[in-house]
């Protein structure tokens, strides 16, 4: 199921890709001891005490079907289970893969990059055919360095450049008018957001800036996930502050479908999640 959420002239849809199995917040907090969740427990893990999270994208399209459908993030990707449903989830809103304009991958990790490119005969293929591929540089560079490299970033993102569809984005640039990049690094070395500011509201599509709702209060939280602990912290204070001080609507890629779209709001002086 989608779930849109206006921020003036742009439609942002929630596409989910695939839904993995429950966790244990030991295994991905790990330095979190599990009595710290007790405030948390009740909204934040599922009954069995268990992290939850989905793997989906978020689609921006114009109000007025006008200029570029962008496709932030393309989901893990075909999967052994038959999960992987980007596509046909995009096709029931009426987006077929050669619709889709820009890609914009948030960081790459697997779960953010696995419908970028298909295979046919061992060969790659452009799974979106018409669209650029806007990857932050500092990812980039990191992953074709020597000893960094990753068979998800081997398949999905690397053979983008002789595809003749990658751009790599050096910072804050502009995507359409009132979209750009923000660069939100520590998660990866070039993670980096999507902000929309259109009609005085404004949305951000944040990535991996944090991975359970718990975090938006405990900002100091990190899952292994994070490359450089310090300054993943660093970008979530600075961003979770600032969108709760300007009202934002904050996308959140990894909370359960219904609840991650949402504001960051004061609650008896710390920060919390509200969705809408």
């Amino acid at each position: 199921m989608a779930k849109s959420q206006p921020i003036g002239n742009y439609e942002i849809t929630t596409v989910i890709d695939t839904l993995p199995p429950p966790r244990d917040p030991g295994q991905v907090f790990q330095s979190i001891p599990a009595e710290a969740w007790d405030p948390y427990r009740s909204f934040a893990l599922d009954a069995n005490g268990m992290w939850v999270t989905e793997f989906k994208t978020h689609l921006i399209r114009a109000s007025d079907k006008k200029g570029p459908i962008i496709l932030v993030d393309s989901g893990l990707g075909p999967t052994d289970d038959d999960q992987g449903k980007l596509l046909d989830n995009l096709n029931s809103l009426g987006v077929q893969v050669d619709d889709v304009d820009v890609v914009i991958t948030t960081h790459c990790h697997g779960d953010h990059i696995g419908w970028n490119v298909s295979y046919k005969d061992g060969k790659p293929e452009l799974t979106f055919p018409n669209a650029t591929h806007w990857v932050a540089r500092n990812d980039w560079n990191h992953h074709t360095q020597e000893g960094n490299s990753d068979p998800a970033f081997d398949n999905s993102v690397r053979p983008l450049k002789e595809l003749g569809a990658l751009k790599l984005v050096d910072g804050a640039e502009t995507i359409a008018p009132g979209i750009s990049t923000l660069p939100m690094n520590g998660h990866t070395p070039g993670h980096q957001n999507v902000l929309i500011k259109s009609k005085n509201s404004t949305g951000v599509i944040i990535g991996d800036l944090f991975h359970n709702v718990a975090q938006v209060t405990e900002q100091t939280w990190c899952p292994v996930f994070d490359w450089n602990t310090e300054m993943s912290t660093e970008c979530r204070r600075s961003l979770l502050s600032r969108a709760m001080n300007e009202k934002w609507i904050v996308f959140a890629g990894h909370l359960p479908n219904g609840s991650s779209i949402g504001r960051v709001i004061n609650q008896n002086g710390l920060p919390h999640w509200q969705p809408v």
